[in-house]
């Protein structure tokens, strides 16, 4: 299956790109898929995890423009030419 991740912000930064393609197997989730971005991208996995593992308060991850707390979190299933959105939150004035 393939999956379209868009990154933005520090985490486009780390990517070093606004938007790749990855192959993942049927069944892979949300969490997985991060997982391998954050080990294929230095300075990835420390943006998106925290020490436990889990996604961070901060960072905003949305699937076909579905945020994925309204989903099934990080176990959200991904399925073929789904649409991942990986951003920080925005704040400032």
């Amino acid at each position: 299956m393939q999956v379209t991740c868009e990154f933005y912000a520090t985490i486009r930064d780390a990517v070093g790109r606004k938007r790749v393609t990855r192959t993942v197997e049927t069944g892979a989730t949300v969490r997985d898929l991060l997982r391998v971005l954050g080990e294929e991208y230095d300075g990835v996995g420390p943006l998106v995890f925290d020490a436990d593992e889990r996604i961070r308060p901060n960072v905003n991850v949305l699937v076909n423009d579905e945020p994925i707390r309204s989903l099934d979190g990080p176990e959200t299933e991904l399925s073929d030419g789904d649409i991942l959105m990986v951003a920080p939150s925005v704040a400032g004035g």
